[in-house]
């Protein structure tokens, strides 16, 4: 019995991080968009007026609800559900409904059009998911705004060139390991199947192979790709975000690697360029999405 609550908690889980995926991708994606029309004074206000709102949010949440207040110290942990002490806060009622949960029924469409409709069976669901999105989102927005602070004081530092020091030599160091900047979790078989899809809906205006594909993902392609649609390679990578397949923030990976070029101009796809095709794709899917969504189940029944 023992291994079976233990099984299911950890599938629930699964459920939960695809939500928090999403939930945090769509505060990220809404910032980055608003930075487009603010001047950077407008900006650094802006970021420190969110930080307090979000801060509020989450101790309010904290103070509403006692049984998931730990979890902003646990959410790091991971299979935290399972891992830290909510199992045993809740109440024999509540665990029942988490033992009894069949996560074959959880429809993620569902939640996104009315997140707390799982509450009922998975107690307090939609609140962890909210105090775990507000907590990252907090964190990133402290790296933004740091970020200003950092950039000042580097530009104070420009203003009277360093002298150079011919008497050291520096020796660039050399760094060893393998880059994974997608944090790509793709197996060879779910590439495979993502080349098919890809192909299969004329995203790119050649037929790509599943090395080629293998070789973008490692942000090592032997050239660039050109896309026919961008919304619709938006709605993909933003699918494989949702299921944590490659990192949250694939859209400065594409644009910083310069792995993807523009149909009619020819220019490299930029970080505006993708976040205005994401927040597109999420209001009217693009022409060709059910070709991403067969494939997409396809991939998360391995």
């Amino acid at each position: 019995m023992e291994n079976h609550i233990e099984t299911n908690f950890r599938e629930i889980q699964k459920i939960l991080d695809s939500c928090v995926s999403h939930g945090y991708k769509t505060k990220v994606d809404a910032l980055f968009l608003k930075r487009e029309y603010l001047t950077q004074a407008q900006l650094k206000d802006y970021l420190r007026q969110e930080i307090f709102r979000v801060t509020e949010n989450i101790v309010a949440i904290q103070q509403k609800y006692r049984v998931v207040r730990d979890i902003v110290q646990d959410m790091d942990v991971p299979d935290f559900l399972w891992e830290s002490g909510y199992f045993e806060d809740l109440n024999s009622d509540e665990r029942k409904k988490y033992i009894v949960f069949r996560c074959s029924d959880f429809d993620m469409d569902a939640y996104l059009h009315e997140p707390s409709c799982y509450d009922e069976r998975l107690p307090y669901f939609s609140i962890i998911v909210s105090l775990v999105v507000l907590s990252k989102y907090l964190y990133f927005l402290q790296e933004q705004e740091s970020k200003y602070y950092t950039d000042s004081v580097a530009t104070k530092e420009q203003v009277l060139p360093k002298e150079k020091d011919e008497s050291v030599e520096t020796t660039p160091a050399k760094i060893v390991g393998k880059s994974n900047p997608f944090k790509s979790t793709l197996k060879a078989n779910e590439i495979k199947l993502l080349t098919e899809c890809v192909n299969e809906a004329n995203m790119f205006t050649t037929t790509v192979s599943t090395k080629i594909l293998t070789d973008f993902f490692n942000c090592k392609l032997d050239g660039v790709l050109k896309v026919n649609n961008t919304r619709l390679l938006a709605y993909l990578m933003m699918q494989l975000s949702c299921y944590n397949y490659i990192v949250y923030e694939w859209q400065s990976v594409i644009a910083n690697n310069k792995l993807i070029l523009k149909k009619i101009k020819g220019e490299p796809l930029t970080r505006t360029d993708l976040s205005s095709a994401t927040d597109q794709a999420k209001n009217i899917y693009p022409k060709g999405y059910e070709i991403i969504d067969k494939y997409i189940k396809q991939l998360q029944k391995g």
